[in-house]
């Protein structure tokens, strides 16, 4: 499912929105900070902020059900993982690496006119967490035609 293709996409400056529901399916919304391939080809590793994110820790910690959007936002080309998550702290390397996203997205944003004081909220690594997604499926969101299709995997 997580083919070379798509996990160099994950792992590119791209903007990470997470989404995640309660038990009254009341939805949460968060920032993720970088993302990578783990050595599962059908999972990845996320990192997001529990102080700044903490209902969407709480969702999934009670259920473990989650989605992510990555978007690159120099043309929109967006995909959608769906999945199952488990949580843990990050450890030292893996805010290191998450520091190195940090750098490549303002760079990024900042190329399209936003400027690094709008950027800084959405960033932060304070109380890291690292969400381990099991993926379930893949959805192509890039606007247009093929908006909300499942996305054919390629050859890894």
């Amino acid at each position: 499912m997580l083919d070379a293709e798509l996990a160099a996409f994950i792992e590119s400056p791209v903007m990470q929105v997470v989404g995640t529901a309660d038990a009254a399916q009341r939805p949460g919304i968060a920032r993720g900070v970088g993302a990578w391939r783990t050595g599962d080809p059908d999972a990845i590793d996320l990192v997001l902020s529990a102080w700044q994110w903490p209902e969407t820790i709480a969702n999934i910690e009670a259920n473990g059900r989650i989605a992510v959007t990555f978007s690159r936002p120099s043309d929109y080309v967006t995909y959608q993982i769906k999945g199952t998550a488990t949580l843990r702290p990050a450890n030292a390397a893996e805010i290191e690496r998450s520091a190195g996203y940090t750098v490549a997205i303002v760079s990024a944003l900042m190329r399209n006119g936003l400027l690094p004081e709008i950027i800084a909220p959405w960033l932060t690594t304070r109380d890291a967490m690292v969400a381990t997604i099991r993926l379930s499926s893949v959805y192509v969101q890039t606007p247009g035609a093929q908006a909300g299709t499942k996305r054919a995997s390629t050859a890894p």
